[in-house]
């Protein structure tokens, strides 16, 4: 493959995030579709890149998941950067098939680990996690470019071959610059003694007095949510109304937001895409907040003020159905969320973000069917766990089986072995 021109830009040493590349994704709702869609695009310039467009209508019809959509063009924003720094077309070896050389490929790796690291030669776990999973993308992005748009002059059977053949080199250029990451992971854990003092914070008559009660009791129901359940943040920002539990239904239903319908529409610029399976998920712990808390919840804080006559009232017939709702009455954005999780690390010091209550749930779930002596009960209960997670496999548990090696003494919820239990440190 020939350069645009003998021009070689380097790469920057220090650490930038994706806001500084000179390429950006952005997205736009395709009415036609209903769907979310995505386009990268020269940031100076806003043009779009041709086969990242191509691209990008591949991956819409491949995956349900819109956010697997923008997780893969993501990553390819590194490989735009890297040519573009290089003096590399990279628009036309994909559109062509032209897939990239061995020390291209090991070029761009050697690039990549500098931009992901900054000036530090090791990379931490969490950064050789990107690492591969951007090679990953790179290398699954010129496979398909060269299974599409290859021209060889060869017969239809000879034509498959040599693609075959292409793709299996190809695959293992790109993997040979992988790097070697430990699966020696445990998932993180809150003490017992951190999530009574979040409890304790978030609870509405600790707070009541400094904040407006809609905020109080809204906080407040979404670490319930995380920490009863072990929820994920998207799915709790995408709860609706008639997800919610009721006398005849006693439990939250999580539905994936391809399974919602064609009428769905959610409202915010981001909209939480939550990656996982649809389940109901029922009311655990003997000492649960739930359904009171939803209850009352809906009934007396899921409003907004408005101006009536002079006066304000109380509105609490909103314009859509999502649960956790803004004081303007909008549903709750995603970066609205984490300004939470940072409200409780500031004034609890305990070094909180949602995911952590998520894993602090499973830890404890999971020690709990540890501890069960017949086999098939243990089986049976496993399976039970990971459609409670709302993953597709045991792999998914195998940061809690770690977890739950390192720390055999951690508090179990035994309502996984029993049926019932309390959460002292909730009450």
């Amino acid at each position: 493959m020939d350069k645009k021109s003998s021009e070689s830009y380097g790469s920057n040493q220090k650490i930038r995030i994706q806001s500084y590349l000179p390429f950006k994704l952005v997205n736009f709702f395709d009415s036609r579709t209903s769907r979310t869609r995505f386009l990268i695009l020269e940031r100076t310039t806003n043009t779009p890149v041709k086969a990242a467009s191509v691209i990008e209508e591949h991956l819409q019809h491949k995956h349900d998941s819109q956010n697997s959509v923008k997780t893969h063009l993501s990553h390819l924003l590194y490989l735009y950067t890297w040519a573009d720094e290089h003096g590399y077309d990279l628009d036309t070896w994909l559109l062509t098939g032209e897939a990239l050389s061995n020390p291209q490929i090991r070029s761009f790796g050697s690039w990549l680990k500098s931009y992901i690291g900054g000036n530090g030669s090791t990379l931490s776990h969490t950064r050789k996690k990107t690492f591969n999973a951007t090679i990953s993308y790179c290398c699954q992005t010129s496979m398909w470019c060269v299974s599409q748009f290859a021209r060889l002059e060869s017969s239809n059977t000879q034509r498959a071959l040599d693609i075959a053949a292409i793709k299996d080199a190809q695959e293992s250029m790109w993997k040979s610059v992988k790097l070697l990451v430990k699966d020696d992971d445990a998932a993180p854990d809150m003490t017992e003694e951190e999530i009574r003092t979040v409890e304790q914070f978030l609870k509405p008559q600790n707070r009541a007095t400094k904040l407006n009660e809609q905020i109080v009791y809204r906080d407040y129901l979404i670490w319930r949510l995380v920490i009863e359940f072990g929820m994920r943040i998207g799915e709790i920002l995408a709860l609706r109304l008639e997800d919610c539990p009721t006398r005849n239904s006693p439990y939250f239903r999580i539905i994936r937001i391809e399974q919602r319908g064609p009428d769905y529409r959610d409202p915010r610029k981001n909209p939480p895409r939550p990656k996982t399976r649809s389940r109901d998920l029922g009311i655990l712990l003997r000492n649960s907040a739930f359904p009171v808390l939803t209850n009352d919840f809906i009934t007396e804080h899921r409003f907004v003020w408005k101006e009536a006559k002079g006066r304000k009232i109380k509105q609490f017939l909103l314009p859509h159905n999502f649960l956790i709702i803004a004081e303007s009455g909008d549903p709750l954005s995603i970066s609205s969320v984490e300004d939470i999780a940072k409200t409780i690390r500031e004034n609890t010091g305990v070094d909180f973000h949602w995911h952590l209550a998520r894993h602090a749930f499973f830890n404890r779930a999971y020690a709990a069917i540890t501890q069960i002596q017949d086999k098939d009960q243990k089986a049976a209960k496993i399976q039970d766990l990971v459609v409670y997670g709302g993953w597709s496999s045991e792999k998914s548990l195998e940061i809690y089986t770690r977890r739950a090696r390192k720390e055999r003494a951690r508090l179990a919820l035994n309502f996984w072995q029993t049926g019932e239990s309390s959460w002292t440190a909730l009450d």
